[in-house]
Formats: C-alpha cells, sequence, structure tokens
C-alpha cells in the first residue's frame, strides 16, 4: 500500500491577525485551523503527519499531540521549510501532501484526486481555482492545457496578472522528486526559497505537471480577522445547510449559530437568534426558542427549550421537558416529563421525573469554598421563590411551598413550608 505523508506548514508569524494566538490555532465554528485541516487529512489516511513550526511553536506543539514536527529557524521561505522535513521521512517513494495550516478547508476528495495523479505518473500535482478577483495570489500560467510555472502576485507583469486561474499553494509529489527540485531551488531577491519554484524546474524537465480545481471558497486562506470572519460565514453557510437538509427546521437560518463539533436530529426546530455551542446533542422532535444559549449538553426528544434559556456544560434534559424562559440549567439531570418553567437556576441538581419547579426557584449550590448537590424526586412540586439550599434532598412526591428558603431534606409525600408569619399594621392616614 502507498505511503502518504502531509507535510502542514505553519512556522509564519501572522502578524496580520494582531493576535497572542498563534494564527493555526484561532477557531472557526469552535474548530481550530489545524482540526480543520486535520479532518481532511484523517479522510485520506495519510499516515504520518508532520509539521513545520516556528513562531510561538511551543503553543502549536501542544495542540498537535503526537504529531512529529521540525522548527523551522531562520524563516526563509516555504522551500525552505520543505526542505527541513527531508530527515523525517524515510520512504523517498512515499506521496508527499503539502498543505498549509492558515488553509484549512481543503476538500479530502480533491486530496486524493491529486494523490491519483501521482501514481498515474505525474511528478507534481498542484490544487489551484478560478477567481472572479485573483489579485494576491500566485498565477497558474499554463501552456496550453501544460501547467508551466507559477508566478507569485509581486512578480506579475500586465499579462499574467489577467490570469484568474490561481494557486492554492497546495501540493503533492513523490518524496524523491520534490527534495531532488527543491535542491535546484534558488534564492529570491528577498533572501528566501519558494516552494513554487519546483513548478517551473519540473516543467524545464519536460516532467508532467498535473492540477486539481476546487472552489475558491474552498481554498480560502486566512491572514486576518476578516478572513476568519468570511470563513466563519461560509462553514456556518454550510452547517446549517447540512441540517436543514437532513430535516432541521430553522426559521431565520442566518441567525442561528452552530458549532462543528454539536449534533442535530431531524425533526428539531431552530427559532432565530439560538447559539449552538460545542458538543450539543439535540434530538428528534425538539424546539430550540429564541435567543437561547447551549453549550457542552444533551437535550432528549421533543423537548422545548427557551426562549431566553442558557443550558450551560454537562446538563442532561431527557424526553418531554420543558425549559422555559429565563431559565439557566448547569451540570444538572432533567428527567423526563419535568418541568422548569422560569426564572429559575437549576445548578448541580438532579430533578426526577415528572415534577415542576417554580418560578424563581434557585438551587443555593455554592458555600463560598465548595459546590453541592441538590437532589429533587420524582412527582415533586416547589413552589414560586424557593431558595433550597444545598446539600438538600427533596424526595418523591413532596410539595415546598411559595417563598421557602430549605436548609434540610424533605421526606417523601411530605409538605414543607419555610415562611416568617405574616402580619398587618392598620394604616395612619395624614390629616
Amino acid at each position: 500500500m502507498m505511503e502518504v505523508v502531509s507535510i502542514i506548514l505553519a512556522a509564519g508569524k501572522g502578524k496580520r491577525m494582531n493576535s497572542d494566538l498563534p494564527k493555526p490555532l484561532h477557531k472557526i465554528a469552535g474548530k481550530s485551523l489545524i482540526d480543520w485541516l486535520e479532518s481532511s487529512l484523517d479522510e485520506v489516511k495519510v499516515s504520518k503527519k508532520l509539521y513545520v513550526l516556528g513562531h510561538q511553536s511551543e503553543k502549536l506543539i501542544k495542540s498537535i499531540g503526537t504529531a512529529d514536527y521540525v522548527i523551522q529557524e531562520p524563516q526563509l521561505g516555504t522551500g525552505h521549510a520543505v526542505k527541513l522535513t527531508k530527515d523525517k521521512i524515510k520512504n523517498h517513494e512515499a506521496i508527499i501532501i503539502i498543505a498549509y495550516a492558515d488553509t484549512p478547508f481543503v476538500p479530502s476528495n480533491k486530496i486524493k484526486k491529486m494523490i491519483s495523479q501521482i501514481k498515474d505518473g505525474y511528478d507534481i500535482s498542484i490544487l489551484g481555482f478560478v477567481s472572479s478577483n485573483p489579485k494576491g495570489y500566485g498565477r497558474i500560467v499554463k501552456n496550453g492545457d501544460e501547467v508551466i510555472k507559477i508566478v507569485e502576485e509581486v512578480d506579475t507583469d500586465d499579462e499574467t496578472s489577467k490570469i484568474n486561474l490561481c494557486n492554492s499553494g497546495i501540493l503533492a509529489g513523490r518524496a524523491n522528486n520534490i527534495y531532488n527540485y527543491l535542491n535546484q531551488v534558488k534564492k529570491s531577491s528577498n533572501g528566501e526559497y519558494f516552494l513554487t519554484d519546483i513548478i517551473s524546474i519540473c516543467s524545464k524537465n519536460t516532467s508532467k505537471v498535473g492540477l486539481v480545481l476546487s472552489s475558491e471558497e474552498d481554498l480560502i486562506g486566512i491572514n486576518d480577522r476578516e478572513d476568519l470572519s468570511k470563513a466563519e460565514i461560509i462553514v456556518q453557510n454550510r452547517l446549517r445547510t447540512k441540517y436543514m437538509k437532513n430535516g432541521v427546521t430553522m426559521i431565520d437560518p442566518r441567525s442561528v449559530y452552530i458549532d462543528a463539533r454539536s449534533k442535530i436530529q431531524k425533526d428539531v426546530t431552530v427559532e432565530p437568534n439560538v447559539f449552538i455551542g460545542a458538543n450539543v446533542e439535540i434530538q428528534s422532535k425538539t424546539i430550540i426558542k429564541s435567543f437561547s444559549y447551549l453549550e457542552d449538553c444533551f437535550i432528549g426528544r421533543n423537548c422545548s427549550i427557551g426562549p431566553f434559556a442558557r443550558i450551560r456544560p454537562e446538563t442532561e434534559i431527557l424526553e418531554n421537558v420543558k425549559i422555559g424562559n429565563f431559565v439557566e440549567i448547569k451540570k444538572s439531570r432533567i428527567n423526563e416529563n419535568s418541568k422548569v418553567n422560569h426564572l429559575t437556576y437549576v445548578g448541580d441538581a438532579t430533578i426526577g421525573k415528572s415534577s415542576n419547579i417554580g418560578a424563581g426557584t434557585i438551587t443555593c449550590n455554592y458555600d463560598g469554598k465548595q459546590k453541592h448537590k441538590t437532589n429533587i424526586g420524582n412527582h415533586v412540586f416547589i413552589g414560586s421563590n424557593v431558595a433550597l439550599v444545598a446539600p438538600i434532598n427533596i424526595k418523591d412526591n413532596s410539595i415546598v411551598g411559595a417563598g421557602s428558603t430549605l436548609t434540610k431534606d424533605v421526606e417523601e409525600n411530605l409538605i414543607a413550608v419555610e415562611r416568617s408569619k405574616q402580619k398587618q399594621f392598620k394604616r395612619r392616614r395624614k390629616n
């Protein structure tokens, strides 16, 4: 089986991001640029991932896990970066995919086409796209059907600047060919070695250069915050379209944010202005009402969430549960058929089946040093404006009267009321 190795260039300073965070670790739909790229490479089933790091390498090393890497110091261009990896690749017949950490959406099927071209006898395969506004991109120059060179934007003349066939930077080839051509690359006027120069070297040697085309949207490069926001729009549109095709109703899709790591089943309805953060699972026939914020939680079938609900991490909401307006749930389990209708905070708690939590109820889970659990049983009725001071157990079939502040457990089938005696005084009127 043919060995495929990926080399991911991630040594740049990313100055235009104006950030203390390395550019490859910036996120789109909750996933870092590196994670997006690795997802595509995983589908290609590369046998080895190799990174070229430089600026803020210590932060990037933590994020790439067990992947191998080299440090490019000083940074003398993309050609120099790839040359540094030669000793890391023992199989000279391996097919190398050279990608960029700031070009995150490279489609796996296009990478597979590039690999196929190398297997079919091409020395090099490049990934390009047609742009209506090619300014800023390197141009792919052809002679008929044959690719002969790539001209960088700064080197274009009047003729080549009109070419709208652009280079993505993504390149494939056998290891021995790539490193052989790189040995022939000469230093540019600014002191760097450009990887793209190997295309003209290959062509002059009468070797074949393959070209695979993708969309400009797939090959967007992230250089600054504006590019990051454009990429976010692209991904959000794709996620919304995917879910709507799979049977999710979105009343105003443009106002819904979805993290790429979340899952939504068919027949879910999402109203406008909803944020679905990381690791959220929403099961069928549930409605998420407007202005709700969900993250790292499970929502079961046939639930109603919101409007203006906040569902925080480590929360499980099971089937037929209603979470109403201005309710916050944190690190809690709400069992089947229960209701937490409005103006309530539930934290570090378990609520049993078919229980009702009244308006203004608070589980007082924090004593200033530690968090404590509240356990509410099945078929429990909690009146309005109740404070449950944890740790506390409200057992099955019990009732807690409105306005109570409870510090002790309530046993099964009991009514608990804690409130001061109501007093009335005659009103004095002024003459």
